[in-house]
């Protein structure tokens, strides 16, 4: 098994609250990740530590020729570690793939004026960390960094609205 890790940081022009009550949002990946196309069987609870905590199935769609599909079914836990801050999802798949992100929103102060909220917009760091087989680890790494720009992306889109 191989272990690789790298971060993304992106500024948004949305508000630290509203750009992680995105994040925290399942049903909101749809399309966040190009490759997630269905979120489903939501459920809450609360861990040890009293962290909020969801557990949700997610489909992830791969085109393998034309109109052969594969949806590979991922399992997410979403720990709400910092609330308003920061949120790490484990995800597993049945392909012996596991991915961690951690996703931290701050403040990110833009301009002389930056005291005022129309200055204030959002600073997202995300850290993955993948483990997989070696035989994988050239296309699950190259997936990965293609879905964080394209978050990265999406998010800055949804959040201009």
């Amino acid at each position: 098994m191989r272990t690789e890790t790298f971060t993304d940081e992106f500024t948004v022009a949305a508000p630290p609250e509203r750009v992680y009550a995105h994040l925290a949002e399942p049903t909101n990946h749809i399309g966040l990740s190009p490759l997630i196309v269905a979120v489903r069987d939501v459920v809450a609870e609360t861990d040890d530590a009293g962290r909020a905590v969801l557990r949700y199935v997610a489909v992830e769609r791969f085109t393998i020729a034309g109109p052969l599909r594969y949806d590979n079914v991922l399992r997410v836990r979403q720990t709400a570690t910092v609330p308003g801050r920061e949120l790490v999802l484990e995800v597993r798949s049945p392909a012996w793939v596991s991915v961690r992100f951690v996703m931290t929103v701050a403040p990110h102060h833009t301009g002389p004026a930056a005291t005022s909220p129309a200055a204030t917009g959002s600073r997202v760091t995300v850290t993955v960390r993948l483990r997989m087989p070696t035989l994988l680890r050239s296309y699950v790494v190259r997936t990965a960094r293609r879905v964080q720009v394209f978050r990265a992306r999406t998010l800055t889109e949804r959040m201009s609205d």
